[in-house]
């Protein structure tokens, strides 16, 4: 039986176009999320046309739009935006990437054991102040590298 997900995508607005492609690109491609559509240079808010970009697995599984909006702003204290990791180190090397790349630390890797004992999580805060998490909730012993990895 096939699992069915309910949720199409998320969509994110950020001011800066160019910092947010440089670092989503970089801080999603350790969970195995890449850049699948870019809507290119061309913006004009007037029409409603503004810069967008897209990150899923592959170009039919679009997960994630970041859309260019000078006034974007994330919404208040209890959000946040989980994304699942296959590893713990994909989970290090999301909040790795994210802290390089201009983001803020707000929860070092690690275990989270008030959510799990194989809650693996680490939480940072972009450039535009939304609020992200990486989690891997496989036990160590249980998990597979990904072939891009090895």
């Amino acid at each position: 039986m096939t699992h069915f997900n309910p949720l199409g995508h998320v969509s994110l607005g950020v001011r800066d176009y160019a910092v947010s492609r440089a670092f989503y690109t970089a801080v999603l491609a350790p969970l195995g999320l890449r850049l699948v559509y870019d809507s290119g240079p061309v913006s004009d808010p007037s029409t409603g046309n503004v810069r967008t970009l897209g990150y899923g697995p592959d170009k039919d599984h679009e997960l994630l739009n970041i859309f260019e909006h000078q006034n974007a702003a994330p919404p208040g204290p209890g959000f946040h935006l989980a994304f699942n990791a296959p590893t713990r180190q994909a989970v290090i090397d999301f909040h790795a990437k994210a802290i390089e790349l201009g983001g803020t630390d707000n929860g070092a890797p690690g275990v989270r054991e008030h959510y799990g004992r194989n809650y693996f999580a680490a939480f940072v805060v972009d450039p535009d102040g939304w609020k992200l998490e990486a989690v891997c909730k496989v036990p160590p012993e249980q998990e597979v590298i990904p072939v891009s990895q090895t």
